[in-house]
């Protein structure tokens, strides 16, 4: 891997679309749904779906610029294997310890 010492871990979206998504789905699915009604509404449920299909169809234009002013040493992307799946993977490639020390996690809403 080409993470080093002291690199920060930058997310461009919050984390929860794939959540969204399936709650989304799991309103047409009775027996699905009731697994999570009690959790979250029907209402969270659609405002989370549009601001997830919001963030998908954003650019990551900005963030790449970025990446190349700041001389950054890696990128990915977080969906399908969450945030502690990647981190999995990059433990498993890096020469030296990994570890994060996380300030704040920008999260979807109710996801």
């Amino acid at each position: 891997g080409n993470a080093v010492p002291s690199d920060v871990l930058v997310l461009t979206k919050p984390l929860g679309t794939q959540v969204a998504v399936n709650a989304h789905q799991w309103l047409d699915e009775p027996e699905r749904w009731n697994r999570i009604r009690l959790v979250v509404s029907e209402e969270d449920v659609e405002k989370a779906y549009q601001e997830s299909m919001y963030l998908m169809s954003r650019l990551n234009r900005t963030a790449a610029k970025l990446m190349h002013k700041y001389n950054a040493h890696g990128a990915t992307d977080i969906t399908g294997f969450g945030l502690l799946g990647h981190a999995k993977n990059l433990a498993e490639h890096q020469k030296n310890e990994v570890s994060f020390v996380i300030h704040n996690l920008p999260i979807i809403g109710k996801m």
